[in-house]
């Protein structure tokens, strides 16, 4: 059995995975959303399990933005819990090569920090307490979990680690603070969301791609998650040119089969190139966000999934938003051969499951 839960993240992502015997599986927790993911989803969702099953295999906060460590803070720092974790994978500080976010991702990731040298805790165990890092040739790191779970690492390298340097001195000096002390956390806000017209897919994905400049989202630890024949790309917020790069590591000119993809920076259009989706045989497409602040998914990124994911793709939403529901429509589904799946009304969060 093989799982992937979208808990209701907010804008962010947390995700909750399973794997193994499903009367005794075994987790992983990728990322844990904004700090409101933590007491809206996360906290009930951990104390639904007996206290002797809330020893994860791994933790991975995957980089420093908010909407995707501030949860994990919020669960580190909750000792009623009783939540626990094998090994976590997080690149601090100290694993910035020597070669600004727009929230206080880098305050966050020191907090964090203080919380992982605490006695007891793996920190980047598998990889011998270094970065966790795929480099820039030769072969990908691949980590083997206790149950078989095989992680293939796609990001980051070690030059968009060594990118994030200057930004995070730059944000814990603003705040007064230096890469040794903690610094609370700020508090999650949301913006409207607005209705817009139809899309119109051709245009949509003819639009002229940049790339994400994002230092912290170049950061990003990405990977492909292997069980019993199953495959799933979980891509953080990783730049698209290099999850290609690595995907094309993997399989040359080929397309890399896979279950799903969890979209990279929630279907933001400069996370989702056409590249990226060609380098793909991939039926579902997972997007993780409601809409706030930067009204995710953009309509760009799913109409290159829509024109280049090939046929039978099914888009799957973790919330139901007036920036997701357009794709719904019934004639633009029959026009491009795709279909949609969105959380029954008033809930929110989406499970893909293979047994």
């Amino acid at each position: 059995m093989l799982r992937l839960e979208m808990l209701p993240a907010g804008h962010g992502d947390c995700l909750w995975i399973e794997y193994g015997d499903p009367r005794h599986p075994r987790r992983v927790l990728i990322d844990g959303g904004t700090a409101g993911t933590y007491r809206r989803a996360l906290r009930d969702r951990l104390r639904s399990l007996p206290a002797s099953e809330r020893r994860f295999e791994l933790l991975v906060i995957t980089h420093i933005d908010a909407d995707h460590i501030a949860g994990a803070l919020q669960l580190l720092q909750d000792p009623e819990t009783g939540f626990g974790a094998k090994d976590v994978w997080f690149n601090g500080y100290r694993h910035l090569p020597d070669e600004v976010p727009e929230t206080l991702g880098p305050v966050q990731g020191e907090r964090l920090t203080d919380l992982l040298l605490k006695p007891g805790v793996s920190w980047n165990g598998r990889f011998g307490k270094a970065a966790v890092v795929a480099p820039a040739d030769g072969e990908l790191p691949r980590v083997q979990l206790d149950g078989g779970l095989v992680l293939t690492l796609l990001s980051p390298t070690p030059a968009k680690l060594a990118e994030l340097k200057p930004s995070w001195e730059k944000e814990v000096r603003r705040a007064g603070l230096d890469p040794s002390q903690p610094r609370p956390g700020e508090k999650e806000t949301e913006e409207g969301l607005e209705l817009l017209g139809a899309p119109d897919v051709e245009a949509l994905a003819a639009e002229v791609f940049a790339e994400d400049g994002a230092e912290a989202n170049g950061s990003s630890i990405a990977m492909l998650a292997e069980f019993e024949g199953r495959r799933v790309l979980l891509t953080g917020d990783a730049h698209p040119g290099v999850l290609t790069a690595a995907i094309r590591r993997i399989v040359g000119r080929g397309r890399l089969a896979v279950d799903a993809c969890k979209l990279p920076h929630h279907g933001s259009k400069s996370n989702v190139s056409r590249q990226l989706v060609q380098a793909l045989d991939c039926r579902k497409w997972l997007f993780s966000s409601n809409g706030a602040y930067f009204r995710h998914p953009d309509r760009q990124a799913v109409a290159r999934v829509i024109k280049w994911g090939g046929p039978r793709t099914e888009l799957a939403f973790n919330y139901r938003t007036k920036f997701n529901d357009v794709w719904e429509a019934k004639p633009l589904q029959a026009r491009f051969g795709y279909a949609a799946s969105y959380p029954p009304n008033g809930a929110a969060g989406t499970v893909v499951e293979w047994t």
